[in-house]
């Protein structure tokens, strides 16, 4: 009895031991696995995954530990209860010797913990099997995480490399195009400066052609007129010598109208063929006629077409020779019937009849074979032959008859205009010929004109610019002042290309040119502008050439818009360093080039540093033509020796002040956007005008320039 229950004592030490064994090795499975699982964590993205899976396996294991530790712990609890009793019986109490039968009781109880510590020990070892396969399971799933690792591992090390790879490309494609960007700046330049040059002589050579075209011109129709005259000379001499009679007396009497006028523009070669013509012809009687009719298109040509043919006309239509044999003789081949000039005097009015005041202007292009300078002075016309004789092309006459038109415009007061003048006007000296057709259905003459409103402006005409409007306004409000005795302003003078081309290249800012074109800022829109235009019409928001633009204005204000004294007094200062209040941005360029700065000159271009700017703005300091030359500030010497050389050329200055309201503060203030009411300007800027001295009205208009012909 007492060998079994030391046997059973030994076997539950073992499975005591075993057990204990078991669940040091499960322990430190869990650490290395917890371990391995937080290496994987801190390299794997999908760390989430990992944690989930670490934790379950966290809490079976803690269960199991758990259970174990409860059957380890009634195992000791039986180990000692048996121990007791093994101590109790080697004691030796003979005399407490148990029973047969408390022995089968307590031998009975033993085998039911027996039975009890075996079921223990089976599910200790069932549930070791079972952490077993769940370890084996946890290994696998490592496993598979260890390849996605790898796998996602590699995939990063492939974007960083091609990553890599782009960026270096993206900074060498960036290198090229800076390269290439500064390569097409400077060709940029290169062709803005060939195309000035070659605008500038395009514009020469339109100008020579033009004058070779109209004395081209001229000379044709004087060749029409010699070959008409030698034509009827010589087939119908006796004809023309029988009725210069009766023509004699009618000059001789009341009809001083038919005597040949003073400004007959023929060359002399045609006088010397005309008198060689008379020589020859053999009627000595034609020399007693004192003074005959002569054909409307010799008595008058426009002034328009040839200064030169006029003034030799003048010296040769003196009183001295008009009864000379040549004027006779010439005289002989234009003679007509009064009857013939009746008709067709009455033709002539009768085509003007059939049309309206401003179809008839421009039918004439359209309808017309021939040139007839008649119809601008109401002079007779020729006969059908010499017109066939004198025809040109109808744009060639359509530029005349324009151009006439422009020369009435200039002469007359702008309410005793017709519908071609009005058109004329519009499209030669307002350069505006996008409004003609507009103009032409609703404006028949100058007094309506005079009578437009700004929404008449904008419905009537279609300008829906409102620069473009404003500039119609302003001389329209220039030739009503003009109606009351006064002189056009100065300002009528200063065309849009002017602006456009000189004037911004004088402040140093032609990169304007096209803006200043595209709105046909003139000199009366110039003197309108403020610094709201400028930003909001023209898209010049830097603060520094929008005050250089206004400074400028003001320049041309103090002066009354006077170019010629403008460029008088920049010639004299041309070569010495007096009056830089009238230099361009070139002159300040060559002062700064005097003054042994020339690597800073360059700086200057598209400043918009000019001598108005110098002398007028009170903000302008040497510190801000050093910025503007890109002085660096730890250059003390240089700005030291820019600093004395301004203060020697700005010291003896002085400006006249301008009148009120001509400061480009005032500019900024006023708004002359157009108005809905007649006459839309506000009355103050009417009063701010330049004064103008009184004069005729034909005199007044004579000083309007022409350039955009």
């Amino acid at each position: 009895m007492m060998d079994d229950n030391k046997q059973l004592a030994q076997r539950i030490d073992g499975a005591i031991q075993s057990a204990s064994q078991e669940v040091t090795n499960l322990r430190s499975e869990l650490s290395a696995t917890s371990r391995r699982l937080a290496e994987l964590g801190a390299t794997d993205s999908s760390a989430s995954m990992l944690e989930t899976l670490q934790h379950n396996h966290n809490v079976l294991l803690r269960e199991e530990v758990a259970q174990l530790q409860e059957e380890v712990h009634l195992l000791r609890q039986m180990k000692d209860m048996l121990s007791k009793d093994l101590e109790e019986t080697q004691g030796g109490c003979s005399a407490d010797v148990l029973s047969a039968t408390e022995l089968r009781v307590q031998l009975a109880q033993k085998e039911q913990d027996l039975d009890r510590a075996k079921e223990a020990l089976q599910a200790m070892k069932s549930d070791r099997k079972r952490l077993k396969a769940e370890k084996a399971d946890l290994v696998n799933q490592m496993q598979q995480l260890y390849a996605t690792l790898e796998s996602r591992e590699e995939q990063l090390r492939d974007f960083i490399r091609n990553y890599e790879q782009h960026r270096k490309e993206s900074e060498d494609a960036v290198k090229a195009l800076a390269k290439e960007k500064d390569l097409l700046e400077r060709e940029k330049w290169d062709l803005r400066r060939q195309t000035k040059e070659a605008t500038e002589h395009t514009g020469m050579l339109r100008s020579q052609l033009d004058l070779k075209e109209n004395r081209i011109k001229e000379l044709e129709a004087e060749l029409a007129m010699a070959k008409q005259s030698l034509a009827t000379l010589t087939k119908d001499v006796p004809k023309r010598h029988s009725l210069a009679m009766p023509t004699e007396a009618v000059v001789n009497g009341n009809n001083q109208e038919w005597v040949m006028q003073a400004d007959l523009p023929l060359t002399a070669a045609i006088r010397q063929s005309q008198q060689t013509l008379y020589v020859h012809s053999g009627h000595p009687t034609d020399r007693q006629v004192a003074a005959v009719r002569v054909s409307p298109c010799h008595s008058r040509q426009p002034s328009i077409i040839s200064d030169a043919s006029a003034m030799e006309g003048d010296r040769s239509s003196t009183p001295s020779d008009i009864n000379s044999p040549r004027h006779r003789t010439h005289s002989l081949c234009n003679v007509r019937s009064l009857e013939d000039l009746e008709e067709a005097k009455r033709k002539k009015k009768k085509e003007k009849m059939g049309l309206g005041s401003l179809s008839r202007v421009f039918a004439r292009g359209k309808q017309r074979k021939s040139l007839d300078p008649g119809l601008f002075d109401d002079s007779d016309s020729l006969s059908s032959p010499t017109r066939r004789s004198l025809s040109l092309s109808d744009g060639s006459e359509d530029q005349l008859d324009r151009l006439q038109q422009v020369e009435l415009a200039r002469t007359t007061p702008m309410s005793q205009w017709r519908a071609g003048t009005v058109q004329a006007w519009l499209e030669v000296v307002m350069a505006m010929p996008m409004y003609i057709r507009t103009c032409s259905e609703n404006v028949k003459s100058g007094r309506v004109l005079l009578g437009l409103t700004d929404e008449d402006l904008e419905l009537g005409l279609g300008v829906s610019s409102v620069m473009h409007c404003r500039k119609l306004r302003l001389a329209i409000e220039d030739y009503r002042d003009a109606e009351s005795g006064k002189e056009l302003s100065k300002a009528a003078d200063l065309d849009h290309h002017w602006v456009a081309k000189a004037w911004l290249s004088d402040v140093g800012l032609p990169q304007y040119s096209q803006a200043f074109h595209t709105h046909l800022v003139d000199g009366r829109l110039l003197n309108s502008l403020t610094r709201r235009d400028l930003e909001r019409y023209l898209n010049i928001t830097k603060k520094s050439h929008q005050a250089s633009l206004l400074l400028g204005i003001e320049l041309l204000q103090l002066l009354h818009f006077d170019k010629e004294v403008l460029q008088a007094r920049r010639i004299q200062c041309e070569h010495q360093n007096a009056d830089p209040l009238v230099w361009t941005s070139h002159r300040v360029v060559k002062w700064i080039r005097d003054i042994d700065l020339k690597e800073f000159a360059d700086s200057l271009l598209h400043s918009g540093i000019h001598g108005a700017v110098m002398v007028l703005d009170p903000a302008f300091s040497t510190d801000a033509m050093a910025t503007a030359l890109g002085i660096p500030s730890s250059k003390h010497m240089v700005r030291r020796h820019l600093d004395e050389e301004l203060k020697t050329l700005l010291g003896s200055v002085f400006v006249f002040q301008p009148p009120s309201g001509f400061s480009p503060k005032n500019h900024s203030e006023r708004d002359l956007n157009c108005h809905s009411n007649y006459g839309s300007l506000p009355r103050e800027v009417r009063d701010h005008t330049p004064p103008r001295t009184e004069g005729s009205p034909i005199h007044r208009y004579s000083s309007i320039e022409i350039t955009n012909v």
